[in-house]
Formats: structure tokens, C-alpha cells, sequence
């Protein structure tokens, strides 16, 4: 058996009219029954009268004798969404209003209707018409009496201009939304080429940086150990030689150690990045780790600072307690530098949560002097700092997305000139452990 497309539905057509056989001419004319049109064909073949009336042409026509009426059957069939295509709207229709007025409520209810008034009298002149209606494609004037001809053709044009408008609304609106979507799409690829070209940046940094701080270390040994052996020199040599004959050389070799032990401590901290992966992660409290990096962090030295702590439930999470809390107290002490010269009343919080997903999140806030776009976006490079030159590294965030990174983490940061910073780092959780209960249980 073949497959049949359904018919597409006949047009609705409304006629509002205050005279009955109005409306039964239009019914006889746009919906007769397929009987009428049956013998209508047997007439014509034996009397050779009209052609017969063609399958597809045919409406559903409903009808109104008031103005009143005709906005009610509107608003039913959108409710309904079977709308009307055509209404054909007499211009008199007493006692109720008339067809100019009637067509405008139309239109605040549907503005798709298509419209045809008619009418056998002069009521309203063309400019009136359009004083009221405004020059539209919708509307057609049509008088009375009124050619069955001219009126079905009236009929079909309409609906079909009414049906092809409809279709292109549609399209366009498909088109929209295809249009958000890949400008979705785009932007989201575009973010995550640019996460990923960090990403590379950052991982070829590190291999730089690392490469780099083995270098640096083999010669740094022998100055550390050749200043160590001077000291001692210089100590035994003071016994012997007058008071003040060897201080100054003294205090210029512990200048060179200090200087050198922070060499070390840089060269320790990038190896340490570069063996971040690596640290060994287990369930860690995020609370105690948390509290240890807020008692270490010497919040007294910035005078009046208020501190929030808004610990939430967490479960615990999957990390190396040692680094995690490297990493906080890192954030702290940012912190820390951004509000000593900044706001009258410094503030930092320090907050955690759970997400839908199952990770937990902890922020780090100031409302201190907040971080530029152009310093916003190299933030996490090593060696980048804003802080005067001898006050820091620029590896200290470096090292903490490294961290971070390595627990299968994310560590982000969103700040404008002015407003402060809001660091924030996301953790997974360890995986459920089976309770005492259970174990006593299988047992």
C-alpha cells in the first residue's frame, strides 16, 4: 500500500456582518460540501455551465454579526492556535461599531489577520481610512454588491500571502536561533582555544622555569658553600685583628648569603612546581587546612582589617594537605598586600561551598585596589608580578595554579581596578568511604 499525505487544513475565514444572507453567500462560495460540488460537476457536464469548483478550493468559514463577536472568535481561535487568515469585515454593522473600528481591535489582537472591508456606501474616504489604519498590506477594500469572482480571488491570495507570512516568520525565527546557537558555539570554542593556548603557554613556562632553576642551582651551591667558608674565615680571622678591622667584610658576606638564599628559595619553589603534579593526594579536611593558612597568615600587621570566615558543610577533598595549604596562604597574603594600602575598612572573606556538580569551591575576597585587564590576563605567569621589585617573584600564583592543576582542580580570579579580587578555587571531593555500619555489617 502506498504512504498519503494528510491534506493541509482549509484556511479559516471569519465574516463579520450584521445581514444573514451575506453570510450564506459566503459560505455557499468558499465552503461548500464536497455533495455541492459533486453535483455541481454532474450540472456542468450536462448543462455546460461553470467549471467545477477545484478540491483545494475551499475555507472554513465561521461567522459574526457584530463587531464585539468577531474580536471574541479571534481571540478563541489564537487561544486555540488555529488562527484566522482572512477576515472580511462590513464597514456598517449598527448597532455596534463599525468595520474601521472593528479592524483595528482586530489587529491589537491579531496582527497577522488579513482584512477585507466592504462595504455599498461612501462612509469613509480613502485618507480617512488611512488616517485610521495606516497604509497596510493587510487590508483590501472590497464593495458591495460584490463580484463571487473577485471574492474568492481575494480569498486565496490572502491566505496564501497570510500562510506564506506565517512560514518566513517561522524561518526566520529558526534562523535566529541557529544563529545564537553558533554564536554560542563560536564563543565558547573561542574560550576554550584560548584556555588552551595558556594552558601550552603555561606548561612550556614551567619546563622553561624548571630547566632553568636545575641550571641555577648546581653554581649556586658552590657560591653558598665558598660564602659559608668565608664567613667562618672572617669569624676565626676577628679573634686575631683589631675591633672593626673584619666587621665590614662580615656583614657584606651575610649580605651575599641572604641574597643567595633567596635564589635558593626561588629555585626551591620552581622545582616544587614542577613536581606539582606529583604530589601525593588524599582525603584532606578543607576546614583545618583553611584555619592553618588563616592563623599563619599574620592578619594583624593590617590595622582595623575585618576577616570573614563562612565556612559551609563540605565533604572532604582529594588533595596533599601540605600544598593545598602553600596555596591558601599564598591567597592570603595577596590579599593581604592588596588591602594594606587600599579602603578605610580592609575586608577579606574567606568562604566555601558545595557545587551541583559535586566539587567544592573555596573563594579568597579583598576589597582592595583590585587587578587591571591588561596585569588580569598574565596573572598565573611565572615571574610576573605588580609588587615593587625585592617584594616578590611573580612565581607565587604561578606555583599555585600549578598546585592546583595538579589535584585536577581549577584556580580562577575575577577583579576590576577598584572593586578588590575574588579568587576561586575548585576541588573534587574524595569518594564516599564505607561506614563503620556497613563494614560491622558485612562482618
Amino acid at each position: 500500500m502506498g504512504s498519503f499525505l494528510a491534506p493541509a487544513p482549509a484556511p479559516r475565514v471569519l465574516v463579520i456582518d450584521d445581514t444573514p444572507s451575506i453570510h450564506q453567500d459566503f459560505h455557499r462560495l468558499l465552503s461548500g460540501s464536497e455533495e455541492d460540488a459533486s453535483l455541481a460537476e454532474l450540472r456542468n457536464s450536462l448543462f455546460g455551465t461553470h467549471p467545477p469548483r477545484l478540491r483545494g478550493d475551499r475555507f472554513e468559514v465561521d461567522s459574526a454579526y457584530q463587531g464585539e463577536e468577531g474580536l471574541q472568535r479571534v481571540g478563541a481561535a489564537l487561544k486555540e492556535g488555529r488562527p484566522y487568515a482572512v477576515a472580511f469585515v462590513d464597514v456598517r454593522m449598527p448597532p455596534g461599531m463599525d468595520g474601521v473600528e472593528t479592524t483595528e481591535r482586530l489587529w491589537r489582537e491579531d496582527p497577522d489577520l488579513q482584512v477585507v472591508l466592504c462595504s455599498a456606501h461612501t462612509d469613509y474616504s480613502w485618507e480617512q481610512v488611512v488616517q485610521r489604519l495606516g497604509i497596510s498590506q493587510r487590508l483590501l477594500i472590497l464593495h458591495k454588491p460584490f463580484d463571487s469572482m473577485e471574492m474568492r480571488q481575494m480569498a486565496h491570495a490572502l491566505a496564501e500571502k497570510w500562510e506564506l507570512l506565517r512560514r518566513d516568520r517561522g524561518r526566520l525565527a529558526e534562523l535566529e536561533h541557529a544563529n545564537t546557537q553558533l554564536r554560542q558555539e563560536t564563543e565558547e570554542r573561542m574560550r576554550l582555544e584560548l584556555q588552551l593556548a595558556q594552558a601550552q603557554k603555561l606548561e612550556a613556562l614551567g619546563r622553561l622555569a624548571a630547566g632553568l632553576a636545575h641550571e641555577v642551582n648546581n653554581p649556586l651551591s658552590f657560591i653558598i658553600a665558598n660564602l659559608n667558608h668565608v664567613e667562618r674565615e672572617l669569624k676565626a680571622l676577628a679573634v686575631t685583628q683589631p675591633a672593626g678591622t673584619v666587621e665590614e667584610l662580615q656583614e657584606t658576606c651575610r649580605d651575599a648569603l641572604h641574597g643567595c638564599e633567596r635564589i635558593q628559595r626561588l629555585v626551591r619553589d620552581v622545582r616544587g612546581f614542577s613536581r606539582g603534579s606529583s604530589l601525593p593526594a588524599a582525603p584532606v579536611d578543607l576546614d583545618a587546612v583553611l584555619e592553618d593558612a588563616l592563623a599563619m597568615a599574620n592578619l594583624d600587621q593590617v590595622p582595623g582589617l575585618r576577616v570573614e570566615w563562612e565556612p559551609s558543610p563540605v565533604p572532604p577533598i582529594v588533595a596533599d594537605e601540605h600544598g593545598l595549604g602553600q596555596v591558601f596562604l599564598n591567597l592570603l597574603i595577596n590579599a593581604l598586600h592588596a588591602v594594606a594600602k587600599g579602603p578605610a575598612e580592609p575586608r577579606i572573606r574567606v568562604a566555601t561551598g558545595l557545587l551541583a556538580d559535586g566539587r567544592v569551591w573555596v573563594e579568597v575576597q579583598d576589597n582592595g585596589c583590585g587587578i587591571t585587564p591588561e596585569n588580569l590576563r598574565r596573572l598565573f605567569e611565572p615571574f610576573f608580578t605588580t609588587k615593587p621589585p625585592g617584594v616578590g617573584t611573580g612565581l607565587g600564583l604561578f606555583i599555585c595554579h600549578g598546585i592546583i592543576a595538579g589535584f585536577g582542580g581549577e584556580l580562577s580570579v575575577e577583579s576590576q581596578p577598584g572593586q578588590g579580587a575574588t579568587f576561586r578555587v575548585l576541588l573534587p571531593t574524595a569518594p564516599s568511604a564505607p561506614t563503620a555500619e556497613r563494614s560491622s555489617a558485612v562482618a
